[in-house]
């Protein structure tokens, strides 16, 4: 007993002092609100945390706002379903504001190439080692990594249908081969050519089921003449584009869109086209035309594609690119405008021949620039070609006061 006595009075005679000295510490260093004041910040960090992995981010900064498309996954839906609060959904706003504005750049680059058609040798190379096979990583990387690639599809996809009689060539590939289209990174294709209905109208609309199944837009062909003649729209680096297709080559009218009708849109006679360029000219930045013209193995461009193309600059175009003739034609500017004749064969048949493909380069302010990047299958696989400059003389010969420098990059001599 006396030893338990003798603890507690041991105890209160430390206790006591120490006491003391934990209130006139924290009388000094007000040290409870610090512990307040670290709990509040963690709480705010865990918060943060949270709104960062929940916030919406987007995938590329495009909007499609094609004819195709539907707006039902628009910016503000998602914020709705993600159940971001308003004052989180500023805060990534603003965000990615501020990253545009420090890199100092709003340029967005368009691929476009000519002529693709897949024959057998094609589709058992890819059947036994994938997209390699087509093309190697060089050309894939140019292809995948602009804004948009672009390109003519020179075939349906279909395995039905009866080839159309006194057709001297008629081609189709399986819908699952849309997944090549996918590989090279393919964003539109143009419908509009003299090959689409190779098949038939139910063979065509299963070519326009594919691409849509596969997210690939189309242009110059749909369900009816509405959707036929409605370009892609884009917006991409605040930068809005229109992309028309159209064709002025057919075997026949009856492959024409129609209101109840699927089909192509045809520029035999400009003026709806012309007429819808004046319309995406008032409302977007830049309006191009992907057109399908000339005779074929001609280099030289016929009066009448010259002749167009400039119609189309005078409504509003800001850069035209044609394809058909399977060999590459010279170049024009009209107006300040580039146009592209024709950008031959890119992945067509086994043809091996010299081709391009076309970059073009869009600002705020200045006219696009264009450059070539030159190539040619080799074994079977599409690679860029080393020693260009016979090709740029080539094509700086056969172009309208244009020439292609040792960089690919085309000037304008005027």
């Amino acid at each position: 007993m006396k030893n338990f006595l003798k603890g507690i009075g041991i105890g209160i005679c430390i206790g006591i002092p120490l006491l003391a000295v934990l209130l006139i510490a924290s009388h000094i260093t007000g040290w409870p609100s610090f512990l307040h004041k670290n709990a509040s910040m963690q709480e705010e960090f865990s918060q943060d945390s949270e709104v960062e992995e929940s916030g919406f981010t987007g995938n590329t900064g495009i909007e499609n706002d094609s004819y195709q498309e539907s707006d039902s996954n628009s910016e503000d839906t998602r914020n709705n379903e993600s159940g971001m609060a308003e004052d989180s959904t500023q805060v990534s706003e603003d965000a990615d504001i501020s990253t545009d504005e420090a890199s100092g750049t709003g340029d967005v680059l368009l691929a476009f190439a000519g002529d693709v058609m897949f024959p057998e040798a094609y589709l058992d190379a890819y059947n036994r080692s994938g997209i390699q096979t087509l093309a190697d990583n060089n050309m894939l990387s140019h292809m995948q990594d602009a804004d948009l690639f672009i390109f003519n599809e020179e075939f349906p996809f279909s395995l039905q249908g009866e080839a159309m009689e006194d057709k001297q060539f008629t081609f189709r590939a399986d819908p699952k081969y849309v997944k090549i289209f996918q590989d090279l990174g393919a964003d539109i294709v143009t419908v509009a050519n003299n090959h689409s209905l190779d098949f038939g109208r139910d063979a065509f609309c299963d070519t326009l089921a594919t691409l849509d199944q596969a997210g690939i837009t189309r242009i110059g062909g749909g369900y009816n003449d509405a959707e036929a003649s409605a370009p892609a729209t884009r917006t991409i680096n605040g930068q809005t584009f229109a992309i028309f297709g159209a064709t002025r080559v057919s075997p026949s009218w009856d492959w024409y869109a129609t209101d109840n009708q699927a089909g192509i849109f045809q520029t035999y006679d400009p003026a709806r086209l012309n007429a819808a360029i004046k319309e995406a000219h008032q409302t977007c930045d830049h309006v191009i035309v992907f057109v399908h013209w000339g005779i074929e193995r001609n280099e030289t461009p016929e009066d009448y594609q010259r002749s167009l193309a400039k119609g189309y600059i005078d409504a509003g175009a800001d850069l035209v690119v044609g394809c058909h003739p399977h060999v590459l034609q010279g170049f024009e500017y009209y107006n300040g405008v580039p146009i592209i004749y024709s950008l031959g064969n890119y992945l067509f048949g086994n043809r091996d021949g010299q081709t391009v493909l076309l970059e073009t380069t869009f600002s705020d302010e200045n006219p696009p620039s264009v450059k070539l990047i030159p190539c040619q299958r080799s074994g079977g696989v599409l690679k860029e070609i080393q020693n260009p400059s016979g090709l740029y003389q080539k094509l700086t010969n056969l172009s309208f006061d244009v020439t292609v420098g040792e960089d690919g990059v085309l000037k304008d001599q005027e």
